[in-house]
């Protein structure tokens, strides 16, 4: 595993720490829970561009190639990746709240 493979997850999880600080700062809720809320949003708008991207006339659709059951069967090998992911985060931060 190199460096430059762990920069996104690094840099994501820096800017929503940064954000969940500004929220207690400004707001006086826990920081944990904001930054997790924060990630939550992150993930969830990733997904959602994911596979719109993937669709008939979006911005990563190739005919013949991300159409084919193989493609298919990757995006939703990474749909179920990045929602366990999200599943994981929306109960760490109800955990973390309480």
């Amino acid at each position: 595993m190199k460096i430059a493979d762990i920069k996104p997850a690094a840099i994501m999880i820096s800017v929503c720490a940064l954000i969940g600080v500004a929220i207690d700062y400004f707001a006086g809720f826990y920081w944990l829970t904001a930054m997790l809320i924060a990630m939550i949003a992150v993930l969830i708008n990733g997904l959602v561009i994911f596979n719109e991207d993937l669709e008939p006339d979006g911005f990563d659709y190739e005919a013949g190639v991300t159409d084919t059951k193989q493609a298919k069967a990757e995006q939703r090998k990474a749909n179920l990746i990045q929602v366990s992911i999200i599943i994981a985060l929306v109960i760490g931060a109800i955990w973390s709240h309480i």
